[in-house]
């Protein structure tokens, strides 16, 4: 009889730990897929590992990554409805705001200083020689408030230096074939700023001791009717920091393929990141002096937008309530 029952009591477990993976298979296949757009760098290794990983799917969320050479681009998919979330630089939350506020940021996934100045060294000193010299930048990227700081902090009146926009991927060749002095650049596009230039080639850190903060952006939409599933995608992305922070030497090479990049590039920028996944009150204080900027230099007649009405905490507060620590209705979310 005991033998019996012990058979019963196997085959009743195994019944349960079926049903629960048909259950989970189920709502898989009917749970919409979220589209993550994501840029070529070292940037987006959280979303690459938690996909190589097979977080998502761990945690009960269907992903499909897309991966776009640069960020520039990835808020306007976001509204027109190419993507469902994206990885962007803060800077771009900031100035979208003006136009609109139909978007959510997450969290933060981690904090960088990774523009540089790459310049042609027969032409140019150093940062604070850049008067009456051309500086390439991307088109609606970070790039030109980080010169504006950069030039500010070298004393040199940013009015005495030109500015030429390019595309992220035509900025190596333009410092290369002499049509500018410099370009502010981020990796792989530093990279292959120096190799083309040759031995003229010279780099700076334009950053001096301010972080990029890298952030998770939805629409309001995914917001307001998808919230376990942020939840759940929130939940995989920390999970995959861990591995990013723990096992730097096993995930190098895997973010590497992931996203056709050299291993020895992300070796040499990642001292520059820290992974962790927040929303940290200097996150606010940054948008917020990005915006007088960029209000001051195109749109003064416009009210500075409230950012605080474009941050959902509560999808990070349910798993990790003490990394956030930006100020909402009149507290902090720190219990």
């Amino acid at each position: 009889m005991r033998k019996r029952s012990v058979s019963v009591s196997i085959v009743a477990v195994l019944a349960a730990i079926l049903g629960l993976a048909s259950c989970q298979k189920n709502r898989m296949e009917s749970v919409p897929v979220l589209s993550v757009g994501i840029n070529r760098s070292l940037k987006s290794a959280p979303v690459v590992m938690a996909d190589v990983h097979g977080l998502f799917q761990k945690n009960g969320i269907s992903v499909d990554i897309k991966i776009e050479n640069s960020a520039v681009s990835l808020f306007d998919g976001l509204h027109e409805g190419f993507y469902d979330l994206v990885c962007v630089p803060e800077y771009q939350a900031a100035v979208h705001a003006f136009a609109d506020t139909d978007f959510r940021i997450l969290a933060v996934l981690n904090r960088n200083q990774t523009r540089s100045l790459v310049y042609n060294g027969r032409k140019v000193a150093g940062i604070a020689d850049l008067e009456r010299k051309s500086i390439g930048l991307a088109r609606n990227s970070s790039a030109e408030y980080t010169l504006y700081r950069a030039l500010l902090v070298n004393g040199v009146d940013e009015r005495t230096v030109s500015t030429v926009y390019y595309t992220p991927e035509e900025l190596p060749s333009a410092l290369a074939n002499g049509e500018v002095d410099g370009v502010i650049v981020w990796e792989p596009f530093t990279t292959d700023a120096l190799k083309l230039t040759g031995l003229a080639a010279r780099t700076e850190n334009v950053h001096f001791g301010r972080d990029m903060y890298w952030l998770l952006v939805t629409r309001l939409d995914i917001s307001a009717t998808r919230s376990d599933d942020l939840v759940r995608l929130l939940s995989s992305l920390e999970e995959s920091i861990g591995l990013v922070n723990k096992k730097k030497s096993e995930t190098v090479g895997q973010i590497a393929s992931a996203l056709s990049l050299s291993p020895d590039s992300l070796i040499l920028e990642w001292e520059a990141y820290t992974f962790n996944l927040e929303l940290p009150q200097s996150l606010l204080v940054s948008m917020e002096q990005e915006a007088l900027w960029y209000q001051g230099r195109y749109f003064p007649e416009i009210e500075l937008p409230d950012f605080l009405d474009v941050i959902d905490v509560e999808p990070l507060s349910a798993i990790r309530p003490r990394h956030v620590t930006i100020a909402v209705d009149g507290g902090s979310r720190v219990p």
